[in-house]
């Protein structure tokens, strides 16, 4: 409103400058804030419209969202006079229709003749803003001319563009809010009779319309989504219950079938149809579609566009069927064509590659159906290799082409000013040299055409759709697509092509373990082989499918019958074919492997290897093999490092067994705990990405070593079902061994094992040798011990007078025992120091124990220690000696004790059983060769013998007098020997060997020095707690230099108390004797021993240059005499009237 020709100055910039900057939206319900740019169209102020909008006839898209009154008065009079009443009205009339948005703008021009005039108390525009916008001072504006004043204007008309964007968008917000409530509500009058579906989508189209201009493509991309389901539930409604009056619309025969297509042209034209409610449903839902790929374009999305395709084709293939509308034969196919087509167009213009993967994940299946539904309308109209069209196929191809229609150039505008522009958001990707790719539409025409142009489609869309496949790693539908492509070859007469598709989906079909399909596959494989007279392939694939569980046993039957003819054939064509001197074939598709035992882990070299093989024959007939082989290596291990410890362990790890399994912690640099897991610590080969290259072959291309393998007897002959077969061969190297492979030759044709069952282990080869060893239990010398000599052959091979030497140790003899030697009863061969043994005939691995008998001389021994002997064997197969210790206890042990009895002196001998032998004692005797000493035998003379036990100990007694001329310093020690005889009493007396026995023991110390006598002295009777006197008398016997000695009185507590000191020191120098008297003290009634004392050297410090401090010094037992040592005191009980003393 107001000055029309002053805005028509304005209003180019305006538009043009509007969508050059992003302006702030912020809409209603916490909807987020977005950056838009706006663009704007202007009209003439129109009442019409906004009666429209107050009856809610209104349309958004026509609908004003801002008023703008543009006056130019800069006059305060002129303002009066007319402008003020013109905005007064115009403001009116808005408030009548409840309209907000509004702006007054001024226009100003500058007088250039009139310089620095004095400014105005108050301009035009302050008496706007105070007149009708007191509240709202932001909606009057003031702004220079920019066509006439363009330096000077820059400013004002940029605030002037940033308020209008801002309105516009405050009204838009507004508008939408309002229409939005109005779609609401038209929504909700659906279930009235009256209602249409048509007139509420061209509704919300509109909403879609206004948020694309707005460059929101998400949120209108909702709006076509909503009208999508919302017509899905209304054809799904119609088919269990009541149809709605406006579907009737549809009910019309799909005649024409045109696919999608991206021209703005075209859609609108379709538009147009949909408003007039003269559509059929594949438009309609084409036209929806396209909306949406549209705004998915724009939105700069593709692959979504390609991920919405199919579920789109097969919803409206479904609604066609629930409305049961009349369709030709083949429309529908042709239509999925189309648009499949016209999608993939669309994503091979990507350009960035993580885009370019994201549409390959979904336009892959696109390709298929392309595929598919072309061979579907080939077959149809009698396009297919090997197949004339008829005259009424091509009627048919005509009347197809005729409803797909004619291609849209692109070049064609829309007429349309209503609808907002739809530009061409089609982005080319490749060079401008390269021609343009046809439409969908001709290409189908094209393809419909001729049998060769149908062909060439094909085979491109098929390997389309193979590469797309495996690009994104989805290789199970590239075979399967391969296999179509197979088939179709195989009717092109061009089997060699085909058998690289049909092996790889074979290869596939196997490793997924699909059985029945991979049996298909194979016989089309043997048709092809067969067509193209490949016999070594050929006779491969009849004994794989003459051995495939399901297939019928005809079938097998037959192919196997063609696998013994072609056996024959191999045999006349191995001079001509190279391929046909070695064919190999997989062992696991003819046979299975059940078991594979070992006789034993652990062979000995030139033993055999013993192997039972338990196979099962697929094969429906009896198999004749000329030898079945099953090669073993020496592990890997082994092989680099021979010489690494004791044992090799297993190459392989048992199925089942644990994962080294670590926990791994990260820790910051404060040392805190930063994240945990849990890795596996395999250093074995990782597993590789899945590919094409990687996968279980057909036939193995790699056949193991058999120099080393068992092998079975030759012609075998392999019934079908179970078989044990025994394999062996002989052990020639010592080594760890691994089973690799199977081997089994039937003819020309070797099947090879591609695994063998992880069960099996390892199997180790050794040299045995040959060992020699004693076993003995506890030896006991001095007695007749069993022991037997143990020889292991081993592998070595014995001399046929063979004998080994067992030479024994000082004080040791052996000898055979009596039934070893095979002597008569009684008769026993002497013991000897060295002795040898027949080991004739001693065949290899052979085991003997020999008995022999040990005796071992029993010292004189003191103390129960072992005694260490030696045997050293000379034996064939070493020429070194081979020393085998022994440890004998002895028998007894004997000991020496020297006693004194005043002058005299006596030797008691005391024998004692160590072991659990009993033993005979006889002619003991004591004798010593020193002059001047006599040993007088004082023991009873033997009534019979004595026999001595473990739990028994012997003694003998003797006296030993030595001259008195004799002086200790010239005999300081004297030397007596103790001997007598013994016998084990387990023997028979007829036949026991007495063995002499002998101990030498070195006497010393022999002569008293001292002696002690002690006497208790009662004043009158000795009575319990009465004190009495203790006299001691030490005398001297034999001058010594021991002068200083030292007594101690050791009474027992619990009878005797000692009065005073117990202990002190005398001398002996100058005396003979000395006497001592102590006050004792008897505790308890009875026969008292008295009080034992104890003499001992008194070494002084000051006579020793070494001790700082006097010690004592023991004296040995013989040279003290304590005459009193074991006389009692008879004690009286105390009388208890008598006080103590």
């Amino acid at each position: 409103s107001g000055d029309v020709r002053v805005f028509k100055t304005l209003e180019p910039h305006i538009v043009a400058a509007l969508p050059s900057d992003t302006a702030e939206w912020k809409r209603s319900y916490g909807r987020p804030v977005k950056n838009v740019r706006v663009e704007a169209t202007f009209k003439p102020f129109d009442h019409n419209a906004l009666e429209r909008y107050k009856d809610g006839r209104w349309n958004i898209i026509d609908h004003p969202v801002l008023h703008i009154y543009v006056t130019e008065c800069t006059d305060i009079e002129a303002y009066r006079a007319s402008v003020k009443e013109e905005i007064d009205q115009w403001l009116k009339v808005l408030n009548n229709y409840n309209v907000t948005d509004w702006m007054i703008l001024l226009v100003e021009t500058l007088d250039v003749k009139k310089s620095k005039n004095i400014l105005p108390r108050t301009t035009v525009l302050d008496k706007i803003r105070l007149d009708f916008a007191s509240k709202n001072g932001d909606r009057c504006l003031s702004v220079l001319n920019p066509a006439k004043f363009e330096m000077k204007a820059t400013e004002s008309f940029r605030c002037l563009l940033q308020r209008i964007r801002h309105l516009m968008l405050t009204g838009y917000n507004r508008t939408i809010v309002k229409y939005e409530e109005l779609i609401r509500t038209n929504r909700e009058n659906r279930i009235q009779e009256n209602w249409s579906f048509i007139d509420y989508f061209v509704l919300q189209e509109q909403l879609a319309f206004v948020l694309e201009m707005l460059g929101q493509y998400p949120e209108a991309l909702v709006q076509y989504d909503e009208l999508d389901a919302m017509f899905s539930q209304f054809i799904l409604n119609s088919v269990f219950g009541e149809k709605q009056k406006w579907l009737q619309i549809f009910d019309q025969p799909l005649y024409a079938f045109h696919g999608i297509s991206l021209n703005p042209a075209k859609m609108n034209e379709t538009r147009e149809k949909i408003i007039a409610c003269n559509v059929t449903l594949l438009e309609f839902r084409s036209y929806l579609f396209e909306r949406q790929c549209m705004l998915l374009d724009a939105a700069d999305k593709p692959w979504e566009i390609a991920e919405r395709l199919l579920p789109f084709l097969f919803s409206t293939l479904r609604e066609i069927e629930a409305l049961k509308l009349e369709t030709p034969q083949g429309a529908l196919a042709c239509w999925e064509f189309v648009c499949a087509l016209e999608v993939l167009n669309l994503c091979d213009k990507v350009l960035e590659s993580k885009d370019i993967y994201k549409c390959s994940q979904f336009s892959a299946p696109i390709w298929n159906l392309a595929k598919e539904k072309l061979y579907a309308l080939g077959k149809q109209c009698g396009l297919l290799p090997g197949f004339v069209p008829t005259s009424e196929q091509l009627h048919t191809v005509v009347h197809l082409s005729a409803g797909m229609g004619d291609s849209v150039p692109d070049t064609v505008a829309t007429a349309r000013n209503l609808e907002p522009e739809i530009g061409d958001r089609t982005k080319s990707g490749h060079s401008p040299a390269r021609k343009p790719k046809k439409s969908a539409t001709d290409t189908l025409k094209e393809a419909l055409g001729s049998n060769q142009a149908f062909t060439k489609l094909y085979l491109e869309l098929s390997e389309l759709a193979i590469s797309t496949y495996k690009h994104v790693s989805r290789l199970r539908s590239a075979r399967l697509v391969g296999l179509d492509l197979g088939n179709f070859y195989i009717t092109l007469n061009e089997p060699q092509k085909a058998v690289n598709f049909f092996t790889d989906v074979l290869r596939e079909l196997k490793s997924e373990n699909w059985h029945y399909l991979a049996s298909q596959t194979l016989l089309d494989l043997a048709s092809c082989y067969r067509k193209m007279e490949d016999i070594v392939n050929y006779t491969k694939t009849c004994s794989t499918i003459a051995c495939c569980q399901d297939l019928e046993l005809l079938v097998r039957t037959f192919y196997f019958d063609e696998f013994a003819k072609s056996l024959k054939t191999l045999q006349t064509v191995r001079n001509v074919d190279i391929n046909a001197l070695s064919v190999i074939s997989t062992l696991e598709d003819h046979f299975q492997v059940l078991d594979v035992v070992l006789d034993s882990t652990s062979i000995v070299q030139d033993d055999y290897i013993l192997v039972t093989l338990e196979l099962v024959s697929n094969f429906p007939r009896e198999l004749t093999a000329e030898q079945v082989l099953l090669s073993f290596e020496m592990n890997a291990k082994q092989a680099v490092e021979p010489a690494a410890g004791t044992g090799t362990p297993n190459a392989e790890k048992e199925v089942g067994s644990k994962l080294p399994i670590i926990l791994h912690l990260d820790y910051k640099q404060d040392n805190t705990l930063a994240g945990s897991s849990v890795a596996c610590d395999n250093r074995a080969k990782q597993p590789v990405r899945r590919s094409s290259s990687t996968r279980r072959k057909i036939s193995p291309t790699q056949r193991s070593d058999f120099t080393n393998s068992v092998s079975s007897e030759p012609r075998l002959v392999l019934k079908p079902g179970r078989n044990t077969i025994t394999l062996r061969a002989k052990a020639t190297r010592v080594g760890t061994w691994s089973f690799r492979q199977l081997s089994i030759q039937v003819d020309t044709v070797e099947f090879l094992s591609e695994a063998l069952p992880p069960k099996i282990g390892n199997f180790e080869t050794i040299t045995k040798a040959s060992v020699a060893t004693m076993n003995f239990v506890n030896l006991v010398a001095g007695v007749e011990q069993p022991v037997e000599l143990v020889i292991s052959a081993g592998s070595f091979r014995f001399p046929k007078d063979a004998t080994a030497t067992v030479r024994c140790s000082k004080n040791l003899k052996m000898r055979l025992a009596a039934t070893a030697n095979g002597a008569a009863d009684g008769e026993r061969l002497p013991f000897e120091k060295e002795l040898i043994v027949q080991l004739a005939e001693f065949a290899p691995f052979e085991k003997r124990t020999i008995a022999l008998e040990a005796i071992c001389d029993l010292p004189g021994k003191r103390e129960e220690r072992a005694i260490e002997q030696k045997v050293s064997l000379q034996v064939p197969w070493s020429r070194n000696e081979i020393t085998i210790p022994l440890h004998f206890m002895p028998a007894l042990i004997a000991s020496c004790r020297l006693h004194s009895s005043g002058a005299r002196k006596f030797l008691q001998v005391v024998l004692k059983g160590v072991s659990d032998y009993r033993l005979v004692l006889r002619d003991a005797r004591m004798t010593c060769a020193a002059e001047g000493v006599t040993i007088i035998d004082i023991n009873p003379p033997e009534q019979q013998e004595t026999v001595m036990s473990k739990a028994l100990a012997i003694s003998y007694l003797y006296e030993f007098q030595v001259e008195a001329l004799k002086a200790e310093t010239e005999l300081p020690i004297v030397n007596v020997d103790f001997r007598m005889r013994f016998a084990d009493a387990t023997v028979p007396e007829e036949c026991r060997t007495y063995l002499p026995y002998s101990v030498t023991f070195d006497v010393m110390d022999y002569t008293t020095l001292f002696t002690i006598c002690a006497k208790v002295e009662p004043q009158e009777l000795c009575r319990v707690n009465s004190v009495c006197h203790l006299n001691l008398r030490i005398s001297k016997v034999h001058d010594n230099p021991y002068a200083d000695l030292m007594y101690e009185v050791l009474a027992d507590q619990n009878m005797w108390a000692v009065v005073g000191r117990t202990a002190g020191v005398i001398s002996m120098e100058e005396v003979e004797s000395h006497s001592i008297t102590l006050d004792v003290l008897p505790l308890t009634a009875g026969f008292l021993p008295l009080p034992n004392i104890r003499l001992s050297k008194y070494i002084s410090a000051n006579k020793s240059k070494n001790d700082t401090h006097s010690r004592l010094q023991p004296f040995p037992p013989g040279q003290i005499y304590n005459s009193t040592k074991s006389m009692q005191i008879h004690v009286l009980a105390s009388n208890n009237n008598d006080q103590p003393q």
